[in-house]
């Protein structure tokens, strides 16, 4: 019988392989942070002209990966070189550089919440977007959202939406503007009969009014009603939201009968009917509530100081209340 013996040279290779193998797991399953001067979370952008070695130096730079030259040879032996992904990632706490491979190859880029409040003000949306990390902007988004109407206030729903890191904010805000045409037209076509609004868009400035005064959400249904039966008497609404919309930036706090007084298409103590346009963003619940009245004789409501409002059908009973409530205010 022959005895094969393995000579130096053999035991050498064996344990080159065993030790390149153990290497390669440890590089490929090793979390990436753990070296990283203990970060929870890192973000890595890749442009479009990223290549692999520039991926890789991009990772060596930020002590991710023990050996380079090793992850390059991995790259390339699997054929990723041209299949990288350009855009925004995030590398979390325990993952690994082949997870963190397998993301830029799907282009599963990091993905942000953007949140548009109930009440919110086109002003306050457009400060949201300068502030907004990993959004680009982009000029003139919202004359195309508005270039049916006098101005975009109104047009996007309140709700959250989620962004891919590095698009830009037309994209952001014409998917709101869908949604809130989809919402809008829904309300629209199952909405109560003989409703004091022509259009869909008169539906919404209502519901703008509706969104800035109900404190609480069990009391849209009824201020919706007050607003359609001070419109079907032709009564001026004298709703204090909309004067505040007009006053701007000069608001200070606090209205005062002098403000009740200025001459803004916006204030509703002197004009009647609603006003041009919607005065805040709105979110379903107030659209709904526009659409569907509460049926009463309530014509008035003041704030009772708990958060809420005491509705009255006369004037009598309105200045009965205010009276009640002022100490409250």
């Amino acid at each position: 019988m022959r005895k094969f013996i393995i000579g130096g040279v053999g035991i050498l290779f064996m344990a080159v392989v065993c030790y390149t193998a153990i290497d390669f797991r440890s590089l490929l399953y090793r979390p990436l942070l753990n070296g990283a001067d203990n970060k929870k979370t890192l973000i890595l952008k890749l442009d479009k002209n990223t290549s692999a070695v520039s991926f890789v130096r991009l990772l060596e730079s930020q002590n991710l990966i023990r050996s380079p030259r090793m992850f390059m040879l991995y790259i390339r032996f699997n054929g990723f070189s041209k299949k990288l992904k350009a855009g925004i990632y995030e590398v979390k706490s325990g993952e690994t550089v082949l997870q963190l491979l397998q993301k830029v190859l799907n282009a599963d880029v990091l993905i942000l919440p953007f949140r548009i409040v109930n009440g919110a003000t086109q002003k306050n949306i457009e400060s949201q977007l300068v502030n907004a990390p990993y959004l680009t902007t982009e000029p003139n988004v919202w004359k195309n959202i508005s270039a049916e109407h006098p101005s975009a206030e109104g047009l996007l729903l309140a709700d959250t939406y989620n962004y891919d890191a590095g698009s830009s904010s037309g994209q952001l805000l014409l998917r709101a503007n869908g949604r809130l045409k989809q919402v809008l037209d829904k309300y629209w076509t199952n909405r109560d009969a003989n409703l004091p609004y022509k259009t869909p868009y008169e539906l919404l400035t209502a519901a703008s009014i509706i969104e800035k005064e109900a404190a609480k959400p069990d009391e849209r249904r009824l201020i919706s009603g007050v607003l359609a039966n001070r419109l079907r008497k032709r009564m001026q609404l004298q709703m204090d939201p909309t004067v505040i919309y007009g006053l701007g930036t000069q608001f200070n706090g606090k209205l005062t009968h002098q403000d009740l007084s200025i001459d803004s298409p916006y204030n509703t103590y002197l004009h009647y009917g609603l006003p041009p346009t919607p005065i805040a963003m709105v979110g379903e619940d107030a659209i709904d509530a526009a659409a569907h009245p509460t049926v009463t004789n309530y014509l008035y409501f003041v704030a009772n100081g708990e958060g809420g409002h005491q509705f009255s059908e006369t004037y009598v009973q309105q200045r009965e209340a205010i009276t009640k409530y002022r100490h409250r205010q």
